[in-house]
């Protein structure tokens, strides 16, 4: 046992530290030109949210005339059609689409995002989700990201959990998940990535065949279309700044928290092979962790050598997210990491199992 864990230890040491390098390795040039933008939202039942994500659209840091928002809406049945038609005579820049029935070959959202593109003008599209708040200069930034090379962009989004402590908890763990993101892009590999603050090149979109092949899959809109894409893209990158950030909205019940979490985890059947492999690396090194820290009681395993490997995961672990805290200037979250630290593995591993294994609704 003893050499398997230091074998497992050694090997999640060096894919954080590859993570770190792969933040310090993302390209920094950027591109001053304004290039036409098209936003892609889809929104289902959304009639609580749609009028604040139009208004933070709406004032962005960019001139009007170079965007374009497309809102499908996904067969609502509250509201939100009316609202965005109304919303639709007082911004030009709105342009709607209404999904009346479900494609069964591009289920989830992807049917109403396809729609979406379909009526899209400029090459550039960028997402985000109905319930989101984008900050001022989102636009402005996915636009000076954008250089000639890069076909993908990222970004952070924060969520509000309507509890300072719970957000800041979940915040902590969405870091980590982002550093992950950013270090992989400087990496040239596409781990993953979020729906709520992304952009590719709608040229890309079509040239793979859009949701074909995982239109069936109610999730993956974002990272197994990224997986999809990985081989066509030509360089990603990673927007830190903090007005280009993007909020979403308060998940204000366990239960809706459960069923997204499931939802995410649910999708590792479907990953590439290389990334199937670290996740599950990753499951098992923990698994293996946690085994490790029990057997201490039994006197089967060393206290010191235990202790210096968690020691040193740690380290790792907290230089990794504090890199990427420092480049979004949330470093107060590092207040939450201790706490986060003693809770993440079995949170984790019940994701990863609940989501393999049991079952989630959509809404």
């Amino acid at each position: 046992m003893t050499t398997l864990f230091l074998l497992f230890s050694a090997i999640y040491l060096f894919i954080l530290f590859s993570f770190i390098v792969g933040i310090l390795r993302l390209p920094c040039q950027r591109d001053k030109k304004q290039k036409p933008i098209s936003i892609i939202v889809a929104a289902r039942n959304e009639e609580a949210n749609i009028a604040n994500l139009i208004k933070s659209i709406s004032a962005q840091n960019y001139p009007h005339e170079l965007f374009e928002l497309i809102i499908a809406d996904d067969r609502s049945e509250d509201r939100t059609a009316t609202l965005v038609q109304k919303y639709a005579l007082k911004y030009d820049f709105i342009k709607f689409v209404k999904i009346t029935e479900q494609n069964p070959a591009l289920v989830g959202k992807k049917g109403a995002i396809s729609a979406a593109i379909n009526e899209a003008q400029h090459d550039i599209l960028a997402f985000t989700d109905a319930d989101c708040i984008v900050g001022k200069d989102w636009l402005k930034e996915i636009n000076s990201h954008f250089t000639d090379e890069i076909d993908f962009v990222a970004g952070f989004s924060f969520i509000d959990m309507g509890n300072k402590f719970f957000t800041g908890l979940k915040n902590i763990e969405r870091s980590a998940i982002f550093a992950v993101t950013s270090g992989s892009f400087g990496l040239d590999w596409a781990v993953t990535c979020t729906a709520g603050n992304m952009s590719y090149r709608k040229s890309i979109f079509q040239k793979i065949g859009g949701f074909s092949g995982i239109g069936h899959i109610p999730s993956g809109d974002d990272d197994l279309l990224l997986q999809k894409m990985r081989h066509e893209i030509r360089e990603m990158n990673f927007i830190f700044k903090p007005k280009a950030m993007v909020n979403t909205s308060n998940i204000s019940n366990i239960g809706s928290h459960i069923q997204r979490e499931s939802r995410r985890a649910s999708k590792w059947k479907y990953y590439t092979p290389s990334i199937k492999l670290l996740t599950l690396f990753v499951f098992l090194y923990y698994i293996i962790f946690i085994t490790t820290f029990f057997l201490l009681f039994f006197q089967s395993f060393g206290l010191e050598l235990f202790l210096s490997i968690l020691g040193i995961k740690v380290i790792f672990e907290t230089l990794l997210i504090s890199i990427f805290l420092h480049k979004i200037r949330r470093k107060k979250l590092l207040l939450y990491l201790p706490i986060a630290e003693l809770i993440y593995l079995p949170y984790f591993i019940y994701f990863a199992l609940r989501g393999t294994f049991g079952k989630y609704k959509w809404k």
